[in-house]
């Protein structure tokens, strides 16, 4: 879970009716709304199962306690979900104060309030965020029934169940995915106007940019971790429904991936640009200046041995500082951020390729006139 804590600044949340309810209201941290979260769905779960009396397996359904797939997004994936939604309104806050204080780049108010003042109040944010959660939840809604070894699948009432949980999970996430892309805006509209002071020797081993690092690995986690439920759908959809609904297991594939690397590498762009001209300039200014000892040593190659061997030197060790700068990171990232973004990505795609792997052995095993009972 993230960090509970809010960051002073911007009430971003204002923007957003349901994270304003949340946050100013009930005073709901990152970490109390995801365990309230896990409380209020486990609790809705099992009334709708009482009432349908879907509780336990019967012939021809599965009961709310012999299925795990509902445990899993009420246990880990709304918890999850509920508090990357609350923070995601604070981390730019954060982000941008810590970048202030790594003196790596000088950041007044005024260019805060210049890029923030209207970016997140955008009413077409809350009517998109909407309109993706009435759009996923019919598709749910649809698709569900035809799981019939799940209990989304045993009745009307857990399949609106669901359906509802579904909507209000979708909209949260849908305002998350917005506010991370406005997060990303905000940092493009800053950065983008100042010159940053590259330190290559920065303990952080990214040139004293970590901040934009670490938001960046735990927008990755994020990511993974919902892209874990994604897995669990199309795990659910490739062996228990039908061949016309690999459609919607594939769109949501091709949305993760494409989420994955735009929320990690998006920040860090910002950034890159900036990186690689300060790291052109120091370039530049060293070849120019190597070009003017050069000029003069050209120039006085009739002089006496010892002030031609002081500039051949300086030559050299002008050289040895232009490989060195050549050598400074144009990504304020560094290897192990980086292997750990290339471990976590893939992790989502295990479910369904396993899902995939049984279909195909299953059918072989039929070909053969194999039954595995």
């Amino acid at each position: 879970m993230v960090d509970c804590n809010q960051s002073p600044g911007h009430n971003f949340y204002r923007s957003d009716p349901f994270a304003y309810l949340l946050i100013e209201k009930l005073r709901f941290f990152p970490l109390v709304g995801g365990l309230w979260s896990i409380a209020i769905a486990t609790g809705f779960y099992l009334l709708i199962a009482w009432v349908s009396h879907t509780l336990w397996s019967k012939p021809g359904t599965v009961g709310l306690l012999q299925d795990w797939v509902p445990w899993i997004a009420a246990v880990l994936i709304n918890p999850v979900v509920v508090g990357y939604y609350l923070w995601s309104f604070h981390a730019i806050d954060r982000v941008i104060q810590d970048l202030k204080t790594s003196k790596v780049v000088e950041i007044e108010q005024a260019d805060i309030e210049r890029v923030t003042s209207t970016l997140y109040h955008k009413k077409w944010r809350i009517f998109l965020a909407l309109g993706s959660a009435v759009a996923f939840s019919v598709v749910v809604f649809v698709t569900q029934p035809s799981l019939k070894k799940s209990w989304t699948g045993s009745g009307f009432l857990p399949n609106l169940g669901i359906t509802a949980a579904t909507f209000i999970v979708v909209y949260m996430g849908s305002m998350l995915v917005l506010n991370l892309i406005t997060n990303i805006r905000i940092l493009h509209g800053i950065l983008r106007r100042k010159r940053l002071n590259v330190n290559p020797l920065h303990p952080d081993r990214c040139g004293g940019l970590r901040p934009l690092s670490h938001y960046s690995l735990k927008t990755a986690y994020l990511i993974a971790i919902i892209g874990i439920w994604v897995g669990v759908i199309g795990y659910q959809t490739i062996t228990q429904g039908n061949s016309q609904n690999y459609w919607f297991a594939g769109l949501i594939f091709l949305l993760y991936i494409s989420l994955s690397i735009a929320c990690f590498f998006g920040p860090l762009v910002t950034a890159h640009k900036g990186m690689e001209q300060a790291k052109e300039v120091l370039l530049h200014e060293i070849a120019q200046q190597f070009q003017a000892d050069y000029t003069q040593i050209r120039n006085s190659l009739t002089e006496e041995a010892e002030p031609l061997k002081k500039r051949t030197e300086k030559i050299r060790e002008l050289r040895a500082v232009y490989t060195l700068t050549d050598e400074f990171p144009i990504w304020p990232f560094d290897t192990q951020t980086f292997r750990r973004y290339l471990l976590t990505a893939p992790t989502p795609l295990i479910a369904p390729l396993l899902g995939l792997l049984q279909k195909i052995l299953s059918a072989l095993l039929k070909h053969w006139g194999i039954s595995l009972g």
